[in-house]
Protein backbone atom coordinates (compact mmCIF):
# COMPACT_ATOMS: atom_id res chain seq x y z
CA UNK A 1 0.00 0.00 0.00
CA UNK A 2 2.83 2.40 0.76
CA UNK A 3 4.14 2.02 -2.78
CA UNK A 4 0.71 2.71 -4.36
CA UNK A 5 1.22 6.50 -4.74
CA UNK A 6 4.54 5.88 -6.44
CA UNK A 7 3.02 3.29 -8.78
CA UNK A 8 0.13 5.63 -9.66
CA UNK A 9 2.55 8.51 -10.20
CA UNK A 10 4.64 6.44 -12.64
CA UNK A 11 1.54 5.17 -14.45
CA UNK A 12 -0.13 8.56 -14.83
CA UNK A 13 2.85 10.82 -15.37
CA UNK A 14 5.17 8.50 -17.32
CA UNK A 15 3.78 5.25 -18.71
CA UNK A 16 0.37 6.50 -19.90
CA UNK A 17 1.66 9.58 -21.81
CA UNK A 18 4.48 7.52 -23.36
CA UNK A 19 2.05 4.79 -24.42
CA UNK A 20 -0.30 7.39 -25.90
CA UNK A 21 2.54 8.94 -27.88
CA UNK A 22 3.88 5.61 -29.17
CA UNK A 23 0.35 4.61 -30.23
CA UNK A 24 0.47 7.44 -32.77
CA UNK A 25 2.94 5.32 -34.77
CA UNK A 26 0.04 3.08 -35.88
CA UNK A 27 -2.85 5.54 -35.59
CA UNK A 28 -4.68 6.25 -38.86
CA UNK A 29 -8.01 7.38 -37.46
CA UNK A 30 -7.63 10.98 -38.66
CA UNK A 31 -7.69 9.82 -42.28
CA UNK A 32 -10.08 6.90 -42.01
CA UNK A 33 -12.62 8.93 -39.98
CA UNK A 34 -12.54 11.97 -42.29
CA UNK A 35 -12.66 10.05 -45.58
CA UNK A 36 -15.14 7.39 -44.52
CA UNK A 37 -17.41 7.53 -47.58
CA UNK A 38 -14.58 7.96 -50.06
CA UNK A 39 -12.65 4.98 -48.74
CA UNK A 40 -15.82 2.86 -48.65
CA UNK A 41 -16.61 3.72 -52.28
CA UNK A 42 -13.10 2.62 -53.28
CA UNK A 43 -13.69 -0.86 -51.85
CA UNK A 44 -13.12 -3.24 -54.75
CA UNK A 45 -11.61 -0.52 -56.94
CA UNK A 46 -8.48 -1.58 -58.84
CA UNK A 47 -5.91 1.09 -59.88
CA UNK A 48 -5.52 -0.77 -63.19
CA UNK A 49 -9.09 0.26 -64.00
CA UNK A 50 -8.08 3.92 -64.08
CA UNK A 51 -9.84 6.69 -62.19
CA UNK A 52 -12.74 5.75 -59.90
CA UNK A 53 -16.30 6.51 -60.93
CA UNK A 54 -18.82 9.25 -60.23
CA UNK A 55 -19.90 7.79 -56.87
CA UNK A 56 -16.38 8.05 -55.49
CA UNK A 57 -16.05 11.69 -56.55
CA UNK A 58 -19.41 12.47 -54.93
CA UNK A 59 -18.21 10.78 -51.72
CA UNK A 60 -14.91 12.68 -51.89
CA UNK A 61 -16.60 16.07 -52.23
CA UNK A 62 -18.95 15.23 -49.36
CA UNK A 63 -16.12 14.03 -47.10
CA UNK A 64 -13.91 17.03 -47.84
CA UNK A 65 -16.80 19.46 -47.31
CA UNK A 66 -17.49 17.92 -43.90
CA UNK A 67 -13.79 18.01 -43.04
CA UNK A 68 -13.63 21.68 -44.06
CA UNK A 69 -16.62 22.60 -41.91
CA UNK A 70 -15.07 20.70 -38.99
CA UNK A 71 -11.76 22.50 -39.49
CA UNK A 72 -9.91 19.27 -40.26
CA UNK A 73 -9.25 19.74 -43.98
CA UNK A 74 -5.72 20.97 -43.26
CA UNK A 75 -5.01 17.83 -41.23
CA UNK A 76 -6.39 15.59 -43.99
CA UNK A 77 -4.28 17.40 -46.58
CA UNK A 78 -1.20 17.13 -44.39
CA UNK A 79 -1.64 13.39 -43.81
CA UNK A 80 -2.21 12.64 -47.49
CA UNK A 81 0.76 14.84 -48.38
CA UNK A 82 2.97 12.77 -46.03
CA UNK A 83 2.14 9.71 -48.10
CA UNK A 84 2.16 11.43 -51.51
CA UNK A 85 4.20 14.64 -51.56
CA UNK A 86 2.69 17.60 -53.36
CA UNK A 87 -0.99 16.91 -52.66
CA UNK A 88 -1.61 19.06 -49.59
CA UNK A 89 -2.88 22.20 -51.29
CA UNK A 90 -4.85 20.11 -53.80
CA UNK A 91 -6.81 18.54 -50.93
CA UNK A 92 -7.26 21.82 -49.04
CA UNK A 93 -8.40 23.80 -52.10
CA UNK A 94 -10.80 21.05 -53.12
CA UNK A 95 -12.20 20.93 -49.58
CA UNK A 96 -12.66 24.70 -49.58
CA UNK A 97 -14.60 24.65 -52.87
CA UNK A 98 -16.61 21.60 -51.75
CA UNK A 99 -17.68 23.35 -48.54
CA UNK A 100 -18.59 26.47 -50.55
CA UNK A 101 -20.88 24.40 -52.79
CA UNK A 102 -18.94 25.09 -55.99
CA UNK A 103 -19.26 21.51 -57.21
CA UNK A 104 -22.97 21.55 -58.02
CA UNK A 105 -22.63 20.56 -61.67
CA UNK A 106 -23.19 17.03 -62.87
CA UNK A 107 -21.40 14.86 -63.61
CA UNK A 108 -19.37 15.80 -60.57
CA UNK A 109 -16.33 13.83 -61.62
CA UNK A 110 -15.73 16.03 -64.67
CA UNK A 111 -16.32 19.19 -62.63
CA UNK A 112 -13.71 18.20 -60.03
CA UNK A 113 -11.18 17.15 -62.65
CA UNK A 114 -11.71 20.35 -64.62
CA UNK A 115 -11.13 22.47 -61.50
CA UNK A 116 -8.30 20.36 -60.07
CA UNK A 117 -6.55 18.09 -62.62
CA UNK A 118 -4.41 16.69 -59.80
CA UNK A 119 -7.25 14.29 -58.97
CA UNK A 120 -6.56 12.51 -62.26
CA UNK A 121 -3.47 10.96 -60.62
CA UNK A 122 -4.30 7.29 -60.02
CA UNK A 123 -1.56 7.01 -57.38
CA UNK A 124 -3.42 9.60 -55.27
CA UNK A 125 -6.57 7.46 -55.32
CA UNK A 126 -4.51 4.37 -54.53
CA UNK A 127 -3.09 6.20 -51.51
CA UNK A 128 -6.60 7.10 -50.30
CA UNK A 129 -7.85 3.56 -50.89
CA UNK A 130 -5.20 2.21 -48.48
CA UNK A 131 -6.63 4.25 -45.59
CA UNK A 132 -9.45 1.82 -44.81
CA UNK A 133 -8.34 0.91 -41.32
CA UNK A 134 -7.95 3.11 -38.26
CA UNK A 135 -4.52 1.56 -37.90
CA UNK A 136 -1.58 1.72 -40.29
CA UNK A 137 1.92 0.36 -40.59
CA UNK A 138 2.94 3.27 -42.81
CA UNK A 139 5.05 5.10 -40.21
CA UNK A 140 6.73 1.98 -38.79
CA UNK A 141 7.66 0.77 -42.27
CA UNK A 142 8.92 4.23 -43.25
CA UNK A 143 11.09 4.35 -40.13
CA UNK A 144 12.76 1.15 -41.40
CA UNK A 145 13.14 2.49 -44.97
CA UNK A 146 10.31 0.26 -46.17
CA UNK A 147 6.95 0.92 -47.79
CA UNK A 148 3.89 -0.83 -49.15
CA UNK A 149 4.00 -1.70 -52.85
CA UNK A 150 0.85 -1.16 -54.97
CA UNK A 151 0.05 -4.89 -54.59
CA UNK A 152 0.25 -4.61 -50.79
CA UNK A 153 3.62 -6.30 -50.36
CA UNK A 154 6.47 -4.68 -48.45
CA UNK A 155 9.36 -3.28 -50.47
CA UNK A 156 12.36 -1.02 -49.94
CA UNK A 157 11.67 2.71 -49.98
CA UNK A 158 13.20 4.82 -52.78
CA UNK A 159 16.77 5.98 -52.16
CA UNK A 160 15.69 9.59 -51.54
CA UNK A 161 13.42 8.42 -48.69
CA UNK A 162 15.64 5.66 -47.25
CA UNK A 163 17.47 7.64 -44.56
CA UNK A 164 16.30 6.27 -41.24
CA UNK A 165 18.30 3.03 -41.02
CA UNK A 166 21.48 5.05 -41.49
CA UNK A 167 20.38 7.40 -38.72
CA UNK A 168 19.57 4.49 -36.40
CA UNK A 169 22.94 2.87 -37.08
CA UNK A 170 24.71 6.22 -36.59
CA UNK A 171 22.96 6.72 -33.25
CA UNK A 172 23.95 3.27 -32.01
CA UNK A 173 27.54 3.66 -33.24
CA UNK A 174 28.06 7.10 -31.67
CA UNK A 175 26.58 5.84 -28.38
CA UNK A 176 28.83 2.77 -28.49
CA UNK A 177 31.99 4.78 -29.17
CA UNK A 178 31.15 7.28 -26.42
CA UNK A 179 30.57 4.39 -24.00
CA UNK A 180 33.91 2.80 -24.88
CA UNK A 181 35.81 6.09 -24.52
CA UNK A 182 34.12 6.75 -21.16
CA UNK A 183 35.07 3.27 -19.96
CA UNK A 184 38.72 3.62 -21.01
CA UNK A 185 39.05 7.08 -19.44
CA UNK A 186 37.04 6.31 -16.31
CA UNK A 187 38.89 3.14 -15.28
CA UNK A 188 42.24 4.76 -14.40
CA UNK A 189 40.46 7.85 -13.08
CA UNK A 190 38.29 5.81 -10.71
CA UNK A 191 41.29 3.76 -9.67
CA UNK A 192 43.20 6.96 -8.89
CA UNK A 193 40.29 8.27 -6.78
CA UNK A 194 40.04 5.03 -4.80
CA UNK A 195 43.79 4.60 -4.33
CA UNK A 196 44.57 8.21 -3.38
CA UNK A 197 44.87 9.37 0.25
CA UNK A 198 41.54 10.53 1.73
CA UNK A 199 41.99 14.27 1.20
CA UNK A 200 43.26 13.93 -2.37
CA UNK A 201 40.56 11.34 -3.11
CA UNK A 202 37.83 13.76 -2.01
CA UNK A 203 39.30 16.54 -4.15
CA UNK A 204 39.46 14.28 -7.23
CA UNK A 205 35.91 13.08 -6.59
CA UNK A 206 34.68 16.68 -6.29
CA UNK A 207 36.37 17.55 -9.59
CA UNK A 208 34.52 14.67 -11.25
CA UNK A 209 31.19 15.76 -9.78
CA UNK A 210 31.68 19.48 -10.46
CA UNK A 211 30.54 19.37 -14.14
CA UNK A 212 27.25 17.82 -13.01
CA UNK A 213 26.42 21.03 -11.16
CA UNK A 214 26.58 23.00 -14.43
CA UNK A 215 23.75 23.06 -16.94
CA UNK A 216 24.06 20.62 -19.85
CA UNK A 217 23.43 23.47 -22.27
CA UNK A 218 26.24 25.55 -20.74
CA UNK A 219 28.66 22.61 -20.80
CA UNK A 220 27.87 22.01 -24.48
CA UNK A 221 28.18 25.67 -25.50
CA UNK A 222 31.54 25.86 -23.74
CA UNK A 223 32.89 23.27 -26.16
CA UNK A 224 31.81 25.43 -29.11
CA UNK A 225 33.88 28.28 -27.65
CA UNK A 226 36.86 26.04 -26.87
CA UNK A 227 36.95 24.27 -30.24
CA UNK A 228 36.12 27.13 -32.59
CA UNK A 229 38.79 28.36 -35.04
CA UNK A 230 39.84 31.29 -32.84
CA UNK A 231 39.38 29.32 -29.63
CA UNK A 232 42.05 28.33 -27.11
CA UNK A 233 42.71 24.88 -28.66
CA UNK A 234 43.50 26.26 -32.11
CA UNK A 235 45.44 29.15 -30.57
CA UNK A 236 47.60 26.68 -28.61
CA UNK A 237 48.20 24.51 -31.69
CA UNK A 238 49.24 27.56 -33.72
CA UNK A 239 51.43 28.82 -30.89
CA UNK A 240 53.47 25.59 -30.60
CA UNK A 241 53.68 25.24 -34.38
CA UNK A 242 51.74 21.99 -34.72
CA UNK A 243 49.65 23.57 -37.47
CA UNK A 244 49.95 26.65 -39.66
CA UNK A 245 46.23 27.29 -39.94
CA UNK A 246 43.21 26.93 -37.61
CA UNK A 247 41.64 23.48 -37.67
CA UNK A 248 37.92 22.85 -38.09
CA UNK A 249 37.32 21.12 -34.76
CA UNK A 250 33.75 22.11 -33.96
CA UNK A 251 30.64 20.82 -35.77
CA UNK A 252 32.42 17.54 -36.47
CA UNK A 253 32.16 13.96 -35.17
CA UNK A 254 35.33 14.67 -33.17
CA UNK A 255 33.74 17.57 -31.29
CA UNK A 256 30.61 15.51 -30.73
CA UNK A 257 32.60 12.68 -29.12
CA UNK A 258 34.51 15.09 -26.87
CA UNK A 259 31.39 16.93 -25.71
CA UNK A 260 29.39 13.76 -25.05
CA UNK A 261 32.27 12.06 -23.22
CA UNK A 262 32.78 15.12 -21.04
CA UNK A 263 29.09 15.14 -20.13
CA UNK A 264 28.69 11.40 -19.53
CA UNK A 265 32.06 10.55 -18.00
CA UNK A 266 31.02 11.35 -14.38
CA UNK A 267 28.30 8.68 -14.56
CA UNK A 268 30.81 6.00 -15.51
CA UNK A 269 33.25 7.17 -12.82
CA UNK A 270 30.57 7.15 -10.12
CA UNK A 271 29.56 3.60 -11.03
CA UNK A 272 33.17 2.37 -10.97
CA UNK A 273 34.12 4.14 -7.75
CA UNK A 274 31.14 2.66 -5.92
CA UNK A 275 32.36 -0.84 -6.83
CA UNK A 276 36.09 -0.25 -6.43
CA UNK A 277 35.68 1.05 -2.87
CA UNK A 278 34.23 -2.32 -1.83
CA UNK A 279 37.27 -4.24 -3.14
CA UNK A 280 39.87 -4.79 -0.40
CA UNK A 281 43.28 -3.37 -1.31
CA UNK A 282 44.84 -6.51 0.12
CA UNK A 283 43.81 -8.44 -3.01
CA UNK A 284 46.14 -6.42 -5.22
CA UNK A 285 48.92 -6.50 -2.61
CA UNK A 286 48.60 -10.30 -2.38
CA UNK A 287 48.88 -10.69 -6.15
CA UNK A 288 51.90 -8.36 -6.26
CA UNK A 289 53.55 -10.22 -3.39
CA UNK A 290 53.21 -13.46 -5.34
CA UNK A 291 55.28 -12.04 -8.17
CA UNK A 292 52.71 -10.72 -10.59
CA UNK A 293 53.39 -7.41 -12.31
CA UNK A 294 51.05 -4.51 -11.48
CA UNK A 295 49.36 -4.75 -14.87
CA UNK A 296 48.90 -8.53 -14.58
CA UNK A 297 47.57 -8.25 -11.03
CA UNK A 298 45.13 -5.47 -12.06
CA UNK A 299 43.96 -7.40 -15.13
CA UNK A 300 43.50 -10.77 -13.39
CA UNK A 301 42.44 -9.66 -9.90
CA UNK A 302 41.05 -6.13 -9.94
CA UNK A 303 39.35 -6.00 -13.34
CA UNK A 304 37.05 -9.05 -12.84
CA UNK A 305 35.88 -7.56 -9.55
CA UNK A 306 35.30 -4.18 -11.23
CA UNK A 307 33.26 -5.64 -14.09
CA UNK A 308 29.83 -5.24 -12.38
CA UNK A 309 30.48 -1.51 -11.98
CA UNK A 310 31.83 -1.29 -15.51
CA UNK A 311 28.72 -2.95 -16.91
CA UNK A 312 26.41 -0.73 -14.86
CA UNK A 313 28.29 2.39 -15.95
CA UNK A 314 28.31 1.27 -19.58
CA UNK A 315 24.57 0.63 -19.48
CA UNK A 316 23.87 4.07 -18.00
CA UNK A 317 26.16 5.92 -20.42
CA UNK A 318 24.92 4.00 -23.47
CA UNK A 319 21.25 4.56 -22.64
CA UNK A 320 21.78 8.27 -21.97
CA UNK A 321 23.83 8.64 -25.17
CA UNK A 322 21.12 7.02 -27.29
CA UNK A 323 18.66 9.75 -26.42
CA UNK A 324 21.02 12.72 -26.62
CA UNK A 325 19.58 15.73 -28.39
CA UNK A 326 21.13 19.05 -27.27
CA UNK A 327 24.80 18.09 -27.66
CA UNK A 328 24.58 16.57 -31.18
CA UNK A 329 22.39 19.46 -32.30
CA UNK A 330 24.80 22.14 -31.06
CA UNK A 331 28.29 20.71 -31.67
CA UNK A 332 27.69 17.97 -34.24
CA UNK A 333 27.82 18.42 -38.00
CA UNK A 334 24.95 17.78 -40.43
CA UNK A 335 25.96 14.10 -40.73
CA UNK A 336 26.32 13.67 -36.96
CA UNK A 337 22.71 14.23 -35.95
CA UNK A 338 21.21 11.40 -33.93
CA UNK A 339 17.72 9.97 -34.00
CA UNK A 340 16.47 12.25 -31.21
CA UNK A 341 17.12 15.26 -33.45
CA UNK A 342 14.81 13.79 -36.09
CA UNK A 343 12.16 12.99 -33.49
CA UNK A 344 12.27 16.63 -32.42
CA UNK A 345 12.18 17.74 -36.07
CA UNK A 346 9.04 15.73 -36.85
CA UNK A 347 7.40 16.80 -33.58
CA UNK A 348 8.14 20.53 -33.70
CA UNK A 349 8.73 21.41 -37.35
CA UNK A 350 6.57 19.23 -39.60
CA UNK A 351 4.02 18.14 -36.94
CA UNK A 352 4.37 14.60 -38.27
CA UNK A 353 3.63 12.95 -34.93
CA UNK A 354 3.18 9.53 -36.51
CA UNK A 355 6.75 9.47 -37.84
CA UNK A 356 8.10 10.92 -34.58
CA UNK A 357 6.31 8.14 -32.68
CA UNK A 358 7.60 5.48 -35.09
CA UNK A 359 11.20 6.66 -34.63
CA UNK A 360 10.60 6.65 -30.87
CA UNK A 361 9.47 3.04 -31.13
CA UNK A 362 12.74 2.19 -32.91
CA UNK A 363 14.68 3.95 -30.16
CA UNK A 364 12.69 2.12 -27.49
CA UNK A 365 13.39 -1.24 -29.15
CA UNK A 366 17.12 -0.45 -29.21
CA UNK A 367 16.94 0.43 -25.52
CA UNK A 368 15.13 -2.83 -24.77
CA UNK A 369 17.67 -4.86 -26.76
CA UNK A 370 20.51 -3.06 -24.97
CA UNK A 371 18.93 -3.73 -21.57
CA UNK A 372 18.63 -7.44 -22.41
CA UNK A 373 22.26 -7.49 -23.58
CA UNK A 374 23.57 -5.82 -20.44
CA UNK A 375 21.36 -7.96 -18.21
CA UNK A 376 22.64 -11.13 -19.94
CA UNK A 377 26.25 -9.98 -19.58
CA UNK A 378 25.73 -9.25 -15.88
CA UNK A 379 24.07 -12.66 -15.32
CA UNK A 380 26.95 -14.45 -17.09
CA UNK A 381 29.41 -12.47 -15.00
CA UNK A 382 27.67 -13.47 -11.76
CA UNK A 383 27.55 -17.11 -12.88
CA UNK A 384 31.24 -17.05 -13.78
CA UNK A 385 32.10 -15.53 -10.39
CA UNK A 386 30.01 -18.13 -8.57
CA UNK A 387 31.68 -21.08 -10.32
CA UNK A 388 35.25 -19.75 -10.08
Amino acid sequence: MLALPLILFVLVVFLWPVARFLALSVDNSDLSDNLTRTVASLDGWNPAQGLPGEDTFVALVDDLARARRAGRDGLVGQLINQRLVGTRFLVIKTAKDAAAGKFDQRPLREAVLAAYPGWSDVSLWRTIALQRSAYTDYYLLASLDLQRAPDGSIEKAPADKAVFLEILWRTVWISFVVTMICAVVALPLAQAIVSAPPVRSRILFALVLFPLWVSLLVRTVIWIIVLQKNGPINSALLAVGLTDHPLSLVYTRFSLYIAMVQVLLPMMVLSLVSVMRRIPASYMRAALSLGASWLTAWRRVQLPLVMPGLLSGAAIVFVFALGYYITPTLVGGPTDQMISSYIAFYTNKTLNWGMAAALSVQLLLILAASAILFWTAAALLRRSAATS
